[in-house]
């Protein structure tokens, strides 16, 4: 084979080379990035509280979801705990213990509402999969 005719052929296999994984990866399903909105889920919280509030304002919705993620950023106090857990028993007993002392005084079932709501609310954003051991949905059975 000449020169001119084996560059040609070696360009032609590359440029098929490259055609080809261009195509492998434009198949590739892409998930969207999950974005955490705060305003977005106090809202979506609200609207799910409905006309059962159960006692709660807006501004109480944001605090139990702050002190959530205090709870959760924090490794020292969750540890003993095993693993953080959004809306978990030990987020609950963290904000609850942290409005008392703040003054505000929750009941559990109120908290859990929230908690509750903002489980759903990262599964509706896609920020929740399936668990890691392939039991099923997040959250579900």
């Amino acid at each position: 084979m000449s020169g001119p005719l084996l560059f040609a052929a070696l360009m032609v296999v590359v440029l098929a080379f490259g055609v080809g994984m261009f195509w492998q990866e434009s198949r590739r399903v892409r998930q969207p990035a999950a974005i955490y909105g705060v305003e977005d889920s106090i809202e979506f919280i609200w609207d799910g509280l409905g006309d059962d509030t159960r006692g709660l304002k807006k501004g109480d919705v944001r605090r139990i979801l702050e002190w959530e993620m205090h709870f959760l950023q924090q490794p020292d106090v969750w540890r003993d705990a095993g693993a953080a857990v959004v809306g978990g028993p030990e987020a609950a007993a963290y904000a609850q213990e942290k409005a008392l002392e703040a003054g505000y005084a929750y009941e559990p079932e109120q908290i859990f509402a929230v908690l509750d709501l903002q489980g759903e609310y990262l599964r509706a954003i896609g920020a929740l999969g399936d668990p890691a051991d392939g039991q099923g949905p997040a959250g579900g059975s």
